[in-house]
């Protein structure tokens, strides 16, 4: 009977790694989803939306550099892979360590809270020429991918409190 249940606790436990896959999953894909959006403060006309590609890696409409490359909203993407991989090496135990699990949680906590950052680590020089006549806001794909990563970071803290 003993042994019934630590099976029923494993499986269980190996739920919550499947969950936190997901989420992180889901959260690299916001990549290619609307992260930013370049809005003007009088009119409140959208000049520009960018997905997380060209937020990160730069974007040029014609001779206008919208964004230059990013090395902090690259790390929010790097982050968020770098705990993927740790939970999935952790799901098809490959590794039993705990710090795994801690390195993931810092991970994934770490790149959710960048995802909300990223107007303000965007290098943007169209919003630099014009001032305060524009405003970089965050975008859909932005929003979605932090609350993916934080809850990604909860279901394994959640796990790892149950462990005990």
């Amino acid at each position: 009977m003993a042994n019934k249940k630590r099976s029923v606790k494993k499986n269980v436990l190996n739920l919550w790694y499947c969950g936190a896959t997901v989420f992180a999953l889901v959260a690299v894909i916001m990549i290619f989803v609307n992260n930013l959006t370049i809005v003007g403060t009088v009119t409140e006309k959208v000049h520009y939306v960018n997905n997380g590609l060209q937020t990160v890696f730069g974007f040029k409409d014609g001779s206008v550099e919208v964004y230059s490359f990013s090395i902090l909203n690259l790390l929010t993407y790097l982050f968020l892979l770098v705990g993927l991989v740790l939970v999935v090496l952790k799901t098809l135990k490959v590794v039993k360590s705990n710090v795994i699990d801690f390195a993931a949680l810092c991970l994934f906590i770490f790149s959710g809270v960048f995802f909300f950052l990223m107007p303000s680590f965007a290098v943007c020089p169209y919003a630099v020429d014009l001032g305060s006549l524009v405003v970089v806001n965050l975008g859909a794909g932005a929003i979605i991918g932090g609350i993916l990563t934080l809850l990604a970071g909860c279901t394994i803290g959640l796990k790892l409190l149950l462990k005990r």
